[in-house]
């Protein structure tokens, strides 16, 4: 019997008669090279194989076997001092154990070992609701608990549990986007069109300015009418009488970003509708020299964001997302406009995001006294809402052509009213389009329409065909809520609620084995676009032609080219990298003042732009640590030491020979994720690297291995500290592995910047500014050097980052298996059975053949039949 089995570097090609390998005895090999550390007695590592039985149904035996396997087949095990097994022998061990294991693994498989369902995670449950009632930027998903995590993904099935508490939360998510989706009104409401100033009653801008940390100006000038901060003997008169200039809709300029007690809102405007709305507003720089407005010293950047005001009509204290960042050119104003979905009581903020943290009012003369940049906004208009049609879609989705008509309770006695919740009566409140009366949905035959509605609602919303049996429960619902009294509208609600908390939408329907074409074809949408498959692939499941291969090669492209694509590249690299925790922790300010929000939107940006180009330019898998080129805009560009790049606005940069950047491991995100806000570690970017770019796990520590805490007062460097760890035999070994990325990754700070000393707050050498603001504060000094040198565990040395990069580069077959295991589990959301291993190997191989590109890989992955079984 022939078996080929292609991992790593290595290439077995052995041939056995099965009964020979049945006959094997693997004892025989741990006896001679492995008890004599891990036998009852020493159990080092925690792994006593001196009692490990062959019974592989035994989920823990199985387990312990694996790591078995793998320790030997990378040549961890027996220890390099140890006497080298005879290759034959390990050979055999090998092939036995290779083939025991998966003829294992494929029975526990077939035996149902895997859950048939699995629930959708919020974020797919939000994208399904926008794109299923197609409202783009509805919130739902922080009404659901979070999600957690296995396999370092959330799309596992263990991770994703249901509760009465998750199932409550789906309810009122459900009531929350019906609210949204069903109209209440005859016509269409009336697109207003308002042009708002941040100057405006109420919007705390009055004080900031009476504080010195911004000015009113009319053509680029300050305004005559404006009076000058701290000539008031009372701030709250100088508010009163500056608010009447506000009036008039002033340019406001700004000196200091948002924090914790200043956060600028355009208060004028708050969303009563929800819908498309068009923004647009009108930002420039200035420097600012004590009354005077000069050129500013470089294009600045400002930041929108749309803040959820509270019950009380107030903002939060942070914006609930960032709409963008837009350039602000030297005294020539420059336009930005935006479509953007607006929920209720939402309404815009503004933040001077290039801007450092000044402060003028504890500066004696407040603004008059202040020499620095700023950043002007003149206006910000707001038009809309915008649909498509009237009715909208959502509401046609749920009840077709049917009327509007005006609901009166004295004809109707017995029928009770149409849901209206508190936000719906505000629809048309103190406005001139506002609709008397109450209106609703009528229906003349109320259990036929419903059959019509139900047999089109259905089979989109749960992705399926569906058959008459569960429409008929459907309908039951309707007919004894029609019964019990309530309008028509009401017992369609219902429904629909049911539906939307029903297994069959919060579950991916798939059956044990292969998937049908709805579950492939659902499970293909899901990876590439993080919802629903959309009309056009629907059309080919309907058609039978979704296997085709030249029909999903299409499909995979028009998906990857698609707008929605986004949604794959931010969930995937947030969870792979773990860069959806880049805020996890905010780095000292005394020893990383440089650090901002915009700074971190902007490294979080530059990975995703990154990966974007890699799969648009199909590029092979050693870009991943090493490139010519890196995306990155003013803020990273500052921060990475190259001029003359402004502006918010990421674009590639060809790097000058011998840079130390290019690839993930030297972006800022990755950089960020793997350092404690204070200091860095080797042995947590080590192990970062292992598993998430080489795709090689290290074992957890054992329970005395204590931990290594750097020292911040740079009295003693991390390298030290590790020597003194190593010491210890049963650290040593894994050290040998995890080490050698971190100390080349030590050339980098908490923040990403690169470094060639550490930065301490003890005794030190005063630091050179560099491309640090001038207006930030440098309290930090300049410690020890950094040692980014080491050897890898085959002995390969190098003496910083771009040598380690190289080594890493020159195995793109690593890499690229690493990323197909991590491609594979987020798409199947699954772990990569032993049985499996050889399926990704056999998709490496077929990328490898076709040049080995990221997008190649994607094609050869959704091919496979590990995409394509449950």
């Amino acid at each position: 019997m022939s078996c080929v089995y292609k991992r790593g570097v290595l290439l077995l090609v052995c041939v056995f008669l099965w009964s020979d390998l049945q006959a094997y005895s693997p004892h025989k090999y741990l006896q001679k090279y492995c008890l004599e550390c891990h036998d009852t007695d020493t159990q080092k590592g925690s792994q006593d194989l001196e009692t490990l039985k062959l019974n592989f149904d035994n989920d823990k035996a199985f387990e312990t076997w694996i790591k078995v396997f793998d320790s030997v087949h990378k040549g961890e095990m027996p220890p390099k001092k140890k006497k080298r097994p005879d290759a034959g022998e390990t050979a055999e061990f090998k092939e036995w154990l290779f083939k025991t294991l998966t003829s294992s693994d494929k029975k526990r498989i077939a035996g149902n070992h895997r859950s048939t369902l699995r629930r959708l995670t919020a974020t797919e449950y939000e994208n399904t609701m926008r794109d299923l009632f197609d409202m783009p930027g509805l919130k739902v998903k922080e009404i659901l608990p979070a999600d957690g995590s296995a396999h370092r993904f959330d799309k596992n099935n263990h991770a994703l549990s249901i509760s009465h508490v998750n199932i409550a939360k789906f309810i009122e998510a459900a009531e929350h986007t019906l609210d949204y989706a069903i109209a209440t009104r005859p016509n269409a409401p009336k697109v207003n069109k308002q042009q708002i100033s941040l100057a405006c009653r109420g919007s705390g801008v009055a004080h900031i300015i009476m504080n010195g940390d911004g000015i009113q100006m009319r053509d680029k000038k300050i305004d005559p009418e404006f009076p000058a901060a701290g000539e008031f003997k009372h701030i709250d008169e100088g508010a009163h009488e500056m608010m009447g200039s506000f009036e008039r809709g002033s340019t406001v300029g700004l000196f200091r970003h948002e924090d914790e007690s200043v956060s600028p809102y355009f208060r004028d405007f708050v969303t009563i509708y929800p819908g498309m709305y068009k923004v647009r507003t009108s930002l420039w720089s200035f420097q600012w020299d004590k009354g005077k407005i000069l050129p500013s010293r470089r294009t600045e950047a400002g930041r929108l964001s749309v803040v959820q005001l509270t019950g009380d009509g107030r903002g939060g204290q942070h914006p609930s997302y960032v709409l963008g960042y837009y350039d602000a050119p030297s005294l020539d104003a420059k336009e930005h406009e935006e479509m953007v979905w607006m929920n209720r009581n939402e309404q815009f903020g503004f933040n001077t995001a290039s801007l450092a943290p000044v402060a003028n009012y504890a500066r004696k003369g407040h603004a008059m006294a202040f020499t620095g940049p700023g950043i002007a906004v003149d206006w910000l208009t707001v038009e809309g809402p915008f649909y498509p049609s009237w009715p909208p879609p959502s509401h046609k989705l749920l009840f077709g052509d049917l009327p509007l008509v005006e609901f009166k309770q004295k004809e109707t006695p017995n029928v009770k009213a149409p849901i209206r919740n508190k936000y719906r009566q505000l629809w048309g409140k103190n406005r001139k389009d506002q609709e008397q009366g109450i209106w609703t949905v009528e229906s003349k035959n109320p259990m036929a329409d419903a059959d019509t509605l139900l047999s089109k609602f259905l089979p989109k919303a749960f992705r399926r065909p569906v058959e008459d049996s569960v429409k008929q429960r459907y309908l039951e619902i309707v007919k004894t809520s029609l019964e019990s009294g309530e309008c028509f509208e009401n017992a369609m609600r219902l429904a629909y609620k049911h539906a939307l908390c029903s297994p069959d939408f919060l579950f991916h329907v798939e059956q044990a084995g292969e998937l049908d074409d709805y579950a492939f074809a659902n499970r293909l949408s899901y990876f590439l676009t993080n919802s629903s498959m959309d009309d056009k692939l629907l059309s080919k499941v309907a058609s039978g032609k979704v296997h085709d291969p030249k029909v999903l090669h299409s499909e995979v492209e028009r998906m990857l080219n698609s707008d929605k694509s986004a949604r794959f590249i931010k969930d995937f690299l947030g969870q792979w990298l773990k860069i959806n925790r880049v805020a996890a922790n905010d780095p000292d300010k005394k020893l990383y003042p440089e650090f901002s929000p915009y700074l971190q939107d902007s490294m979080v940006l530059e990975t995703e732009s990154y990966f974007k180009e890699l799969l648009k330019r199909n590029l092979q898998a050693s870009y991943l640590v090493k490139s010519d080129f890196i995306m990155i805009n003013g803020v990273l560009a500052r921060l990475y030491g190259f001029e003359g790049i402004d502006g918010p606005n990421i674009r590639a940069v060809k790097l000058p020979e011998d840079c130390p950047r290019g690839g993930l491991l030297t972006q800022a995100s990755v950089l960020k994720v793997t350092a404690n806000g204070t200091t860095t570690s080797p042995v947590v970017r080590g192990t970062y690297v292992m598993e998430r770019i080489i795709g090689n796990p290290p074992k957890p520590p054992p329970p005395n291995a204590g931990s290594v805490e750097p020292d911040v007062q740079g009295t003693t460097t991390i390298r030290e500290l590790l020597d003194k760890h190593r010491s210890n035999p049963s650290c040593a070994s894994c050290h040998a592995n995890i080490d050698p990325p971190g100390f080349a990754m030590e050339s980098f700070d908490v923040i990403g910047g690169y470094r060639k000393n550490y930065r301490t707050i003890g005794n030190g050498k005063n630091p050179e500014r560099g491309m640090i603001d001038p207006f930030i504060g440098i309290g930090f000094k300049i410690g020890s050097e950094v040692d980014s040198s080491g050897n890898m565990p085959d002995g390969k040395k190098f003496s910083g980052i771009n040598e380690f990069k190289d080594i890493l580069a020159a195995d793109e077959k690593t890499l690229l298996t690493s990323l197909a295991n991590h491609l594979a589990v987020y798409s199947t959301g699954r772990e990569i059975s032993f049985s499996e291993r050889t399926e990704i190997d056999q998709i490496v191989y077929q990328c490898q053949q076709k040049g080995g590109g990221i997008r190649t890989l994607v094609h050869e992955l959704v091919k496979s039949p590990l995409f394509r079984r449950k």
